[in-house]
């Protein structure tokens, strides 16, 4: 168990996959709406979670 005071550095290939989701999301919610977004986001995390495992 990770001690509470010290919590463990986010790998940066989690880096990578969670700033990739965020800025497609954030492309599409800018041209589509909310609903769009969420998706491309999601998409993007879960696709680019598989390719680099």
């Amino acid at each position: 168990m990770a001690d509470s005071q010290n919590p463990q550095p986010l790998p940066q290939r989690w880096a990578v996959i969670l700033l990739a989701g965020v800025v497609a999301g954030a492309l599409i919610l800018s041209l589509g709406g909310v609903l769009p977004g969420l998706g491309a986001a999601g998409a993007t995390v879960l696709a680019l979670h598989k390719v680099m495992a």
